[in-house]
């Protein structure tokens, strides 16, 4: 990244150059114009004077009259060299004023660009997403059959330099820690979310967020003991947000420890009203359950009947995806379709399908197993944004003539099937 941006500043000293070449040549060329138009008054002023001091030697001349016509034309020079009559042929040189505008329009042209790069570069995010997919998948695939992890370390590796590039950025930092957690390296991902919430501070809406997952981390290095920094971070959590699911359920797994089953249902309900559906199906309500044989409760029966409703209901999002006859003849069929869902106005795909237009018409089922990655699937949210991209130059990131469609707000769960056309153009 560090050599990008030095071709960016070099290529930027180059524009600046090239704006203000023209300005410095036409300084140059007014000045030699009006030394040239000098120097060709003083020539005609010697020529006229010879033909002068002919006239008089020739006696066709008088002395008085030879004299007058030298006074007038010695005068003539003299207002030619003052510049009194220069003005009519002299080319005026750019002022001090106009260049400094050039200049400063030069500057504000560059800044403004790089603003702008360094707002709309940041979508090839996606791109980042793509390849710990494409890590993920190729781990799973050497991982079959064996009773390992996938291997994360190149997805960890790029995140790293990714982050040290640039320390502030909170969707890698979650991204790196969710890496770490899933190779078990808790005291990694202890300190993430330590930098991550030291950097956000109290007041900042995601840090009991990450102070809660700060806190489960450190629980987990710490070999499961609910130690007085585990304690102090939970407390920490819930202070800047009453309702924070991780800091809740480590309270309600706290509790429960001590048999008491009662208070870490309670704990385990009252987490439910901000987790998400994975965290909630998979943990809570069978903890729930758990807890309620252990203390002799019968849950009722339409409460079964519900989670059971829960429990069929399937996290999918099924696409029968075509493209516009009237644009076929601007695609190939080598190119590029990607296809991804992401929470509604964010830009973290929870999903992604990639195949080539001559596919086309396809159905596609975004659901779990396409997730990007592991810990942030389709099933964390109840709507998405759908995109599908056509990419005339195979990268994910959006380019000028792209064929695209998008369809904003799909229910996750609703069970239909959803028809899209790619119809537009980038």
């Amino acid at each position: 990244m560090s050599s990008l941006w030095m071709w960016i500043a070099v290529l930027s000293l180059l524009a600046l150059l090239f704006l203000l070449f023209p300005l410095l040549r036409a300084n140059k060329r007014a000045e030699q114009t009006g030394s040239d138009i000098q120097q060709d008054n003083v020539d005609i002023f010697h020529e006229r004077l010879a033909e002068l001091d002919a006239e008089k030697e020739q006696n066709t001349l008088d002395e008085a009259s030879y004299l007058a016509l030298k006074a007038e034309l010695e005068k003539t020079l003299l207002q030619d060299v003052e510049g009194k009559n220069k003005v009519k042929y002299k080319i005026e040189p750019v002022s001090v004023t106009q260049a400094l505008s050039v200049f400063v329009a030069a500057i504000v042209l560059i800044v403004a660009s790089l603003a702008v790069y360094s707002d709309l570069g940041a979508s090839d995010d996606y791109a980042d997403y793509l390849a710990l997919k494409a890590q993920s998948e190729t781990s799973q695939q050497t991982a079959i059959g064996k009773k390992d992890a996938p291997d994360f370390a190149k997805a960890i590796e790029m995140l790293e330099q990714k982050l040290a590039e640039n320390p502030a950025d909170f969707e890698k930092s979650i991204l790196l820690a969710n890496s770490y957690m899933a190779v078990g390296n808790y005291n990694k991902v202890v300190e993430v979310y330590d930098r991550l919430a030291n950097n956000l501070g109290a007041q900042h809406k995601d840090y009991a967020r990450v102070k809660g997952s700060y806190a489960q981390a450190l629980f987990q290095a710490q070999g499961e003991k609910f130690t007085v920094e585990v304690n102090a971070a939970i407390e920490q959590a819930l202070t800047a947000d009453a309702q924070e699911s991780t800091a809740l359920i480590l309270k309600g797994i706290q509790v429960y420890m001590q048999a008491e089953y009662k208070q870490a249902i309670a704990f385990w309900e009252q987490a439910k009203v901000q987790a998400g559906q994975t965290q909630t199906k998979r943990f809570i309500e069978p903890a729930i359950a758990d807890a309620r044989l252990k203390s002799g409760m019968v849950p009722p029966a339409p409460a079964v009947k519900a989670e059971t409703q829960v429990a069929t209901a399937k996290s999918e999002v099924i696409i029968n995806l075509s493209l516009a006859p009237e644009l076929a003849g601007k695609v190939k069929p080598e190119h590029t379709v990607f296809v991804f869902a992401r929470a509604m106005g964010g830009r973290m795909p929870l999903a992604i399908e990639r195949f080539q237009v001559k596919d086309l018409p396809k159905r596609i089922v975004l659901d779990e197993s396409k997730a990007a990655m592991p810990t942030a699937t389709i099933a964390s949210v109840d709507s998405v944004d759908i995109v599908a991209r056509i990419s005339l130059r195979g990268t994910a990131k959006p380019e000028a003539g792209d064929l695209f469609v998008e369809q904003k707000s799909v229910a996750v769960k609703a069970g239909k099937e959803l028809t899209l056309v790619i119809n537009q153009v980038q």
